[in-house]
């Protein structure tokens, strides 16, 4: 399928160097007298597993496959019907070690295949314009402009934006992930859960609309660090001008490049 590449993501996408990684939490050493002895006290002595299911179980564990692969095929047929979107997101940031959080509100604008548009109204004003070739942000409080390319900036955010700047790359992101779906329909909205094959660790918590299978909420997790994403007054291939994809740096702002 196509490749396209916020819920969803979804939506943090230039956040500040302070928000890209949890500050370091300090933790005491360990005596080593007491590493070796808690590491004798709590070995576990070998016990034999059995690796297939019993019988029982076996219609259960078909039944959960069944419900995520249909899941994946209709988030998949949504993201290919989808051209344009319009919506207000919030995003929350919450750095569970260190104990700090940070949120972030907004509009976002998208229309196929790579042209994403992103304001944030708070905590301060800034603006992400790209074609998913470059990538401007420009900050208005610094009159600072900075311009890269898109694999260059997803780069520096690690995993962290994974599945939240997928419009129209669902397909590609089944298929790097194995999916779950814990539990049927619940409050109007089907889970769907993605742990990467390979690679680093995380997990990608989809909240999906049972109508349409539409993504109104996104759950990162990353090591310690959780990101929240949700989407309101969504609009789905309505009308939008390309013209508002095109950024010209403000007269008198401080433009930084880089390529790498």
């Amino acid at each position: 399928m196509r490749k396209l590449s916020v819920i969803a993501a979804l939506l943090c996408f230039a956040l500040p160097a302070a928000a890209q990684k949890a500050p370091a939490v300090k933790k005491a050493a360990q005596p080593a007298k007491k590493a070796a002895a808690a590491a004798v006290s709590t070995a576990a002595p070998a016990v034999a597993v059995a690796t297939t299911a019993p019988a029982a179980q076996l219609p259960a564990v078909n039944a959960a496959a069944e419900r995520a692969k249909r899941t994946l095929a209709n988030l998949e047929a949504w993201d290919a019907k989808l051209e344009t979107l319009k919506a207000d997101f919030t995003q929350e940031i919450n750095f569970k070690e260190a104990g700090l959080r940070q949120s972030v509100e907004g509009t976002l604008q998208y229309s196929k295949p790579n042209l994403l548009r992103i304001e944030h109204t708070k905590p301060a004003a800034q603006l992400v314009v790209t074609d998913k070739t470059d990538i401007w942000i420009y900050k208005p409080a610094d009159k600072q402009v900075v311009r890269t390319t898109w694999d260059a900036w997803r780069r520096t955010q690690d995993q962290n934006f994974s599945g939240i700047l997928d419009f129209g790359n669902y397909s590609t992101l089944a298929a790097k992930n194995n999916a779950a779906v814990p539990e049927g329909e619940k409050d109007g909205l089907v889970t769907l859960v993605l742990t990467p094959r390979s690679g680093s660790s995380y997990e990608l918590t989809l909240r999906l609309s049972a109508a349409d299978y539409f993504p109104v909420e996104a759950e990162l997790a990353v090591d310690s660090t959780v990101i929240t994403t949700r989407l309101r007054k969504v609009e789905k291939n309505g009308a939008i001008a390309k013209e508002i994809f095109s950024f010209s740096p403000p007269k008198g702002a401080e433009v930084l490049e880089f390529k790498n």
